[in-house]
C-alpha cells in the first residue's frame, strides 16, 4: 500500500527519492522493479523514473520536471529558455539545459533531452514560476539572446530564433553588451544587426550601435553558415552575411 501511495503522489522521482521514502527495504525495491516490468512505472534512465500509476496513468510528465529530476543543477537555456520566457515561436520536442554534471543526452516520451556543459564564465540566470507553481532556473532574456546568437543552429535556426526574440518586449541593453563583451566578433556582428533591426522597439540608442560597430573587426562574418551553402546576403554596415534577404529576416524580428 505504501508504494501505491508513493506512485500516486509523486509523478517524477529518482532512486534517491525512493530510497529516502523506503530506506533499506529490499521488498519495496523488488516491488518497484515489478512495477516497471508491468508498465506501472517508466524507467527513463538509470536512477530516474516516471509513475504511470493512479492519477498519472494517462498523464504525460512535464519535460522540465524530468530534466530537473535528472540534473538538479539544470539551468534551462536556448530553445527551452525561449519556451519558459513564453516567446518560443514553434513547438519543440527538445529540452536544453546547462549543467556542470557529466550526463549523456537521453530521450523519453518523444522528447530529446540535451545537456550542455556549463562554461566557466558567470551565467546570468533567473527563477521562473509557472502557472502550476513550479519553479525552474533559466537563463535571463539577455543571456538567452546572446546564447542564441552564439549557437544559431541549436537554437532552432535563424527564423525560429528571430521570431522568438521578437517576443521580448523589454531588453536590458547594458546587460546584453556586458555579455557580448566576451563573445566572439561574429556574435557581436550578429548582435549589432539584431539591435539595429530592433532599435525602435528596444530603444537602442545610435551611440550603442556605433560602439558595437567599432568592436566587430573587419569581418566578414556569417549569421548562420560559413560552409557551403554559405550565407550569401551581404550587409555592409555589419560586415555580415545573412542566410536570407535582409528584408525577410527583418520581418521575422518585427512581427
Amino acid at each position: 500500500m505504501a508504494l501505491r501511495e508513493f506512485l500516486s503522489d509523486k509523478q517524477v522521482f529518482t532512486a534517491h527519492d525512493f530510497a529516502q521514502t523506503f530506506p533499506d527495504s529490499q521488498t519495496d525495491r523488488n516491488l518497484l522493479t515489478r512495477a516497471v516490468q508491468r508498465g506501472g512505472v517508466d524507467r527513463v534512465r538509470r536512477g530516474l523514473y516516471v509513475s504511470k500509476s493512479g492519477p498519472f496513468a494517462r498523464a504525460h510528465a512535464d519535460p522540465f520536471d524530468v530534466a530537473s529530476a535528472a540534473v538538479p543543477d539544470a539551468v534551462f537555456c536556448l530553445l527551452s529558455a525561449l519556451q519558459l520566457h513564453g516567446v518560443s515561436h514553434n513547438v519543440v520536442n527538445k529540452v536544453q539545459f546547462y549543467t556542470r554534471q557529466h550526463i549523456a543526452p537521453f530521450e523519453y516520451d518523444g522528447i530529446a533531452y540535451e545537456p550542455h556543459r556549463l562554461a566557466d564564465h558567470h551565467l546570468k540566470i533567473q527563477s521562473i514560476f509557472t502557472r502550476t507553481a513550479r519553479m525552474y532556473h533559466v537563463t535571463t532574456k539577455e543571456q538567452t539572446l546572446v546564447d542564441g546568437l552564439t549557437h544559431v543552429s541549436i537554437a532552432g535556426g535563424p527564423e525560429h530564433l528571430l521570431r522568438s526574440l521578437a517576443g521580448f518586449i523589454v531588453i536590458d541593453i547594458p546587460s546584453i553588451l556586458a555579455l557580448a563583451d566576451s563573445a566572439a566578433l561574429s556574435v557581436n556582428a550578429r548582435l549589432g544587426w539584431v539591435l539595429d533591426t530592433k532599435h525602435d522597439d528596444w530603444n537602442v540608442a545610435e551611440d550603442i550601435l556605433v560602439s558595437v560597430r567599432q568592436h566587430i573587426g573587419s569581418g566578414p562574418y556569417y549569421f548562420w553558415s560559413s560552409t557551403p551553402p554559405k550565407d550569401g546576403h551581404w550587409v555592409k554596415r555589419w560586415r555580415l552575411y545573412l542566410p536570407y534577404p535582409e528584408q525577410e529576416m527583418d520581418s521575422w524580428l518585427n512581427l
